[in-house]
């Protein structure tokens, strides 16, 4: 094998601390690619090899072409690759020893730097060997900018291939400088272009520190720039994609009333109450409680017979086969229930009710809770929503351990007015939320929606606002006193003083 390269590794003020050396041997068949050996030769005396004790710094090749931190530096994987680079007038280094050392390599010289270019090999090794530099970097006090630069004429493809495809016939070996070659000033504009073209944002991957248990961190600087997945919104304001949420009343308030609405909205892309789906969406809906007849009423009488615009699917116990429902809290019944998912993939997932689907822990035990939670969590991190329909407790909160609202978005909470009569009219329910993440102002008013039978259907219409301020508006009109009207409504009397001088100026008295 003969010698034909040498690449000097000097300090930042140019003195060599040793050096590599590319063998290559031809092989006998005429155009096949050369075979090639890389050597080190950092040891006393001109011998070969890397002493136990190098100075991290003197692994780094190209230090001394780093004269001004405010332009960029390249960083590559091999000495041909940061030589090439500097001859056509760019800042390049690399490190001694390929993917296998260079987390032994000393990347603090690069503090100053305003920005920094990775440009990985076109293959595993490559991506393995800028993320272990990416490592060192980011741990900066003060980071520079890092983009990254992949070549994928093929793979393994390195930033050599790319400027090789750059040169016309006066060709190019990859090893010999282009400082003075004929087509420096193409080469560069074309890189440069290249550079403009596909710059990329450091991988998602590469901003995490993995424990070996997989557990996974990340910076708050990573964090901010992390391109995460949008989050639409699939019924506008309160039912995010990929969020958690509870709908709970007392009994014969209207639950399923309410929940099947909304997933009737969500399928059709329509709207319900001031609730709006942007688009059509598909909605799995476990039932676990009423009898299919009913459930089938209720839809009928809500949509009429006419297709949903995306696919509505139901469970119900009456139409199945065994005699059984899954159980959220066993691990068979989370497996079943997770069959049904995947079966028909739904973007949204209402379990109707807690009680007919987590039948085996205690509800007043944040334990037994803990298990759903989770299985819910990993449905969110698919993009999917979860809606658990839930019961009142005697004192109006949701029934059982206040964990369960621990990780929802939002917990809606229905009721009747407080001026609602049993029998008189149509069906009244106040909509409130008792959690909202993401709403705010008047996206979390109260909502008094009514529920009317015409012609056999069932229709909605609702008002939306301070509803005790409305019923206390109404009462003054009727002549009630401050005092009265804070007894009724069970209101603070100075709130009731606030509300008469501000339906004054509103001109409502």
């Amino acid at each position: 094998m003969r010698e034909v390269m040498k690449w000097d590794y000097k300090t930042k003020d140019g003195n060599v601390v040793g050096h590599v050396i590319r063998l290559e041997c031809e092989n006998e068949l005429s155009g096949s690619k050369s075979r090639k050996q890389i050597i080190p030769y950092f040891k006393e005396n001109g011998q070969s090899g890397i002493p136990d004790n190098l100075s991290k710094e003197h692994r780094i090749y190209g230090l001394d072409t780093v004269k001004d931190f405010s332009k960029p530096i390249f960083i590559v994987e091999g000495e041909k690759c940061a030589h090439a680079l500097y001859g056509l007038g760019y800042q390049a280094v690399t490190s001694l020893g390929g993917c296998a050392q260079v987390h032994l390599a000393d990347w603090s010289f690069l503090h100053p730097a305003k920005i920094v270019y990775l440009l990985p090999d076109y293959d595993v090794a490559g991506a393995s060997y800028m993320q272990t530099v990416y490592n060192s970097i980011r741990q900066f006090p003060i980071r520079p900018d890092i983009k990254l630069i992949a070549f994928k004429q093929h793979p393994k493809a390195d930033i050599c291939d790319y400027l090789k495809t750059l040169i016309g016939k006066n060709g190019w070996n990859e090893l010999d400088s282009l400082r003075n070659h004929a087509e420096q000033e193409k080469v560069k504009t074309a890189f440069e272009q290249y550079q403009t073209d596909n710059v990329e944002g450091i991988p998602a991957a590469w901003t995490f520190i993995i424990t070996k248990h997989k557990h996974k961190l990340i910076s708050a600087n990573d964090f901010k720039s992390l391109k995460l997945p949008k989050r639409n919104m699939l019924l506008f304001p309160w039912l995010p994609e990929g969020s958690i949420n509870m709908i709970f009343a007392d009994r014969g308030i209207g639950k399923t009333f309410f929940a099947l609405s909304c997933a009737l909205a969500l399928v059709n892309g329509d709207e319900f109450l001031c609730y709006k789906a942007e688009k059509s969406v598909p909605v799995l809906y476990l039932d676990g409680e009423m009898q299919a007849t009913a459930i089938q009423e209720r839809l009928l009488k809500l949509s009429g017979d006419g297709e949903t615009k995306a696919p509505l699917s139901l469970y119900t116990p009456d139409c199945q086969d065994n005699d059984y429902t899954p159980d959220l809290g066993t691990v068979e019944g989370r497996e079943q229930i997770n069959e049904l998912i995947e079966a028909v993939n739904p973007k949204v997932i209402f379990i109707d009710n807690i009680s007919t689907f987590d039948r085996t822990g205690n509800e007043n035990e944040a334990e037994s809770w803990s298990p759903i939670q989770a299985w819910a969590v990993q449905h969110r991190k698919k993009g999917r929503s979860v809606v658990f329909i839930h019961h009142a407790n005697k004192e109006g909160k949701q029934r059982g351990s206040h964990k369960k609202e621990d990780v929802m978005d939002a917990v809606i909470k229905l009721k009747r007015p407080e001026d609602y009569i049993q029998g008189e009219g149509a069906a009244k329910i106040l909509v409130q939320y008792t959690k909202a993440r993401h709403l705010s102002g008047e996206m979390a008013q109260d909502i008094e929606a009514t529920l009317h039978d015409e012609d056999g259907s069932l229709k909605w219409s609702w008002e939306q606002g301070d509803i005790l301020y409305r019923q206390a508006v109404k009462m003054m009109k009727d002549g009630l006193s401050c005092r009265d009207i804070a007894e009724e409504l069970s209101i603070g009397k100075s709130t009731a003083g606030r509300w008469k001088s501000k339906a004054q100026s509103e001109g409502l008295l």
